[in-house]
């Protein structure tokens, strides 16, 4: 008997996650799940199984991996369901989150220069910097927009910096960076403004390096001397825009709110600034915009968590379930900033596995710096919309659903 289908359109799951995903997850560890139009796949719904999951060989995230497999390419389908330019074939082609096995790590291992615990300390200053420049911009106004005045042009700015984007290309960049979020946004016209500005970025860098990301890209080179294509390095940088600047700019916002809804965490902050450091692990947890890691397809007939699944079947891992299963965080749906878990356990929302968040310690690093600037070096911000007013948008069914704006005063 086929397991039943849950839709995960139903409204519950909007007005009510938490509490919707936690049905799920004591039902059991693999659900069937569908969206209207689109095939069933398994949602993993508990900590330990997502885990596993990421990082069990036999399940791929490029589905043309799956032996046997024909039909159009995750690049091909790209660019007809998103009507994106025919040259971004080549750069989706080359994807890092897309791939697996020796060609992931290579990609991987060639961008990880880039982002060492090293490298990004060292970004501190230039992001309090941006900070209390965008905090004192907003302050003289009175009142504003938190994502749009703030978070989104603080993570946007310190990517466009890191990447090596010049200051005066930096607004039109961003603007195009946003445009990939934005439902209502030319994606094409984005995508290929994007495309030409990089190529002239690099053929630049070729000629004079600098201290930037494009310039470590194009210099990489492994052991045997490989060096990385045009095409990956554009889709590296675009990676590294569509995952470090959009989920960061919409955690600060989240978090926010988390501590606003829970006085005596933000209070024991307060008191103790330097429990900030810790608690990032808790907030992460709670107040992760992401809520699923990206599709995994079966390489091989083969049972997962008691569950018989078919060569090529998609498994899902949910985020938002993983990061409140009780087996893992004790009173899950409780802020504890101070919470201690087992190690080797934790919060999922940087992925697990050979495609964890290479950009984890500067994600942590930007909302460390902003709770700081926001709550603990003043405490006159207010939101000045009751949460009943807040609006969102949901990126794809199922998927993202992030805050338009989030109206203060300060």
């Amino acid at each position: 008997m086929d397991e039943p289908i849950v839709s995960l359109m139903k409204p519950e799951f909007t007005d009510d996650p938490i509490c919707a995903y936690a049905r799920l997850r004591e039902k059991a560890p693999l659900v069937r799940v569908g969206y209207p139009g689109g095939p069933a796949s398994w949602l993993i719904t508990r900590n330990g199984e997502v885990k596993a999951a990421l990082s069990d060989p036999r399940l791929v995230t490029n589905y043309g991996n799956v032996p046997g497999h024909q039909g159009p390419s995750v690049a091909d389908l790209m660019v007809a369901t998103l009507d994106m330019p025919e040259e971004f074939r080549d750069f989706l082609a080359a994807n890092m989150m897309l791939q697996d096995g020796e060609y992931h790590a290579r990609l991987r291992r060639l961008v990880t220069p880039a982002f060492t615990a090293r490298r990004i300390k060292a970004l501190r200053p230039r992001i309090e910097e941006i900070s209390a420049r965008l905090l004192d911009a907003l302050a003289k106004k009175g009142s504003g927009d938190l994502i749009e005045e703030y978070s989104s042009p603080l993570t946007g700015t310190v990517i466009c910096e890191l990447i090596g984007i010049e200051e005066a290309d930096q607004p039109q960049v961003r603007k195009w960076m946003n445009d990939y979020a934005d439902a209502g946004a030319d994606l094409a016209a984005s995508a290929r403004g994007m495309l030409e500005y990089l190529q002239k970025l690099i053929e630049r860098r070729r000629a004079e390096p600098a201290d930037d990301m494009i310039s470590m890209l194009v210099q990489a080179s492994d052991e045997d001397g490989d060096r990385l294509s045009e095409s990956e390095i554009i889709s590296l940088v675009l990676v590294v825009v569509n995952n470090g600047h959009h989920s960061t700019a919409h955690f600060i916002p989240n978090a926010l709110l988390a501590l606003f809804d829970n006085p005596d965490q933000l209070a024991l902050l307060r008191a103790r600034p330097d429990a900030l450091p810790h608690a990032m692990d808790e907030l992460m947890r709670i107040a992760n915009p992401v809520p699923t890691a990206g599709q995994r397809y079966a390489t091989e007939d083969l049972e997962f968590a008691g569950v018989p699944i078919r060569k090529g079947e998609a498994l899902t891992g949910s985020f938002l379930s993983a990061n409140y299963d009780p087996r893992v965080f004790p009173e899950p749906e409780r802020c504890d900033v101070e919470r201690v878990v087992k190690r080797g356990e934790g919060h999922l929302s940087f992925g697990a596995g050979p495609h964890y968040c290479i950009g984890a310690t500067l994600a942590n690093l930007e909302g460390e710096i902003a709770l700081d600037h926001l709550l603990l070096q003043r405490d006159s911000l207010e939101v000045t919309v009751s949460r009943d007013d807040l609006k969102y948008t949901e990126a794809t069914p199922g998927g993202a659903r992030l805050l338009s704006a989030l109206p203060v005063r300060l």
